[in-house]
């Protein structure tokens, strides 16, 4: 909200066995050792380790011969363990792919302006077909001449669609790979600003449903609150999207759309947990939703129970910490995006990350954590070196570049 200031079992087994058994002092990969394990399996099996996507999604697996694959992931906190390294983060003696929670303190991050110009923007995300980042624009003059925008690392910006028009805070999703839901990778979702409606923008913007989908029943709310596309599978790879009217929805693919709950608040931020207790504890497997002028955050199950928590955060946006990815976030007061380069972010990959709009005189960003015994809020702090945060709207993870920030390795 604006405010305006087939390999036989034991080949499987003898290679969990060998990953996890590696000392955490071993000059060796363990994930060599573990392809090696494979290769030596029964059959003559042969095995590779390559490295995936973000949050755990595919990611590195055992590939054999025989088609039965394995993710690695010896500490099932939902990373896979290519992604995580050998490398002790958070000191506390265990490397990072045996240790499913970063302990540490949040590390300080230094963001950096980018030059180019921008047209008072307000939701963000990463389109992976162009390898750019997406954004809505033109809030000021009331979506024109239209809606959004990709930028090109070199900063040059090019339309996205030719929808315009859409006014009010316009927040958007995108669809990643290895959606479970069969989302085509790079469909945008946004509301039109009618009561229940979700657009879906196509063929790399060249093609607007609008409305998508139109949900049962009056006073379902605008839009304007959150939309998520699911990447855990625990909600089946569906959109969910929140409304300004606290309804909660799912809708598959084939737009089929389920209500999940209502809490009869205005929605902002919404992400999904994988299932991982040993990293989450109690928020694994849920949808988290933001309630801001309320200082809510709520946990829903897919089978509408939730939680309720209070960590002291005004959420406007979640989003998770993705390996290897960019970070970039509109800062309204300036209309600018600030970013900062995923080398920044190591040290919290796979936490869940909460922007606050209001400006707490810091990052305003704050790392949600499970740490053992209670959920927390812990405040990012911000670098001597970086740009001041005036007040975010929406923040986004990309496998992306623009100007100063070089797109990631």
């Amino acid at each position: 909200m604006i405010r305006r200031v087939h390999v036989a079992a034991l080949t499987l087994v003898a290679v969990a066995t060998g990953l996890a058994s590696c000392s955490a002092n071993s000059e060796s990969s363990p994930f060599a050792a573990a392809s090696a394990a494979a290769t030596g399996g029964a059959g003559g099996a042969t095995a590779t380790v390559g490295a995936g996507g973000a949050g755990g999604s595919g990611g590195s697996t055992l590939s054999l011969s025989s088609g039965t694959s394995m993710v690695v992931d010896a500490d099932d906190d939902g990373l896979d363990d290519d992604v995580e390294g050998t490398e002790d983060s958070d000191g506390d003696g265990l490397p990072n792919y045996k240790d499913p929670v970063n302990d540490g303190p949040p590390t300080a991050v230094s963001f950096v302006p980018i030059s180019t110009p921008f047209n008072t923007p307000i939701g963000i995300d990463f389109h992976e077909p162009t390898n750019t980042v997406v954004v809505s624009v033109n809030y000021g003059t009331s979506g024109q001449p239209y809606n959004f925008e990709r930028i090109q690392f070199d900063g040059t910006h090019q339309p996205f669609s030719n929808l315009n028009g859409l006014t009010e805070e316009v927040k958007i999703a995108t669809a990643r790979s290895a959606n479970p839901q069969g989302f085509v990778v790079g469909d945008l979702f946004v509301g039109s600003g009618v009561d229940g409606h979700i657009v879906r923008i196509t063929d790399n913007g060249q093609t607007v449903l609008n409305p998508w989908v139109d949900l049962p029943g009056p006073n379902n709310g605008l839009m304007r609150g959150s939309l998520y596309v699911d990447r855990t599978g625990v909600w089946n790879g569906d959109l969910l999207v929140g409304t300004t009217l606290g309804e909660v929805w799912r809708i598959t693919a084939a737009g089929v759309p389920t209500k999940v709950a209502a809490f009869g608040v205005h929605l902002e931020g919404l992400v999904t947990v994988p299932d991982k207790p040993a990293r989450y504890g109690p928020l694994a497997g849920r949808a988290l939703l933001g309630a801001e002028e309320q200082g809510i955050l709520y946990a829903l199950k897919p089978d509408g129970t939730f939680d309720v928590y209070q960590l002291g955060v005004l959420v406007e946006d979640l989003d998770f910490v993705s390996p290897g990815e960019n970070f970039f976030g509109v800062n309204f007061g300036t209309s600018k995006l600030l970013g900062a380069e995923a080398a920044q972010w190591k040290e919290m990959v796979g936490d869940i990350l909460a922007a606050q709009e209001t400006p707490t005189g810091s990052t305003s960003l704050f790392r949600i954590k499970w740490d053992g015994a209670k959920v927390v809020a812990e405040q990012v702090p911000l670098a001597p070196t970086s740009a001041t945060v005036g007040q975010w709207e929406h923040v986004t993870f990309a496998g992306a570049g623009i100007v100063e920030i070089p797109p990631p390795k």
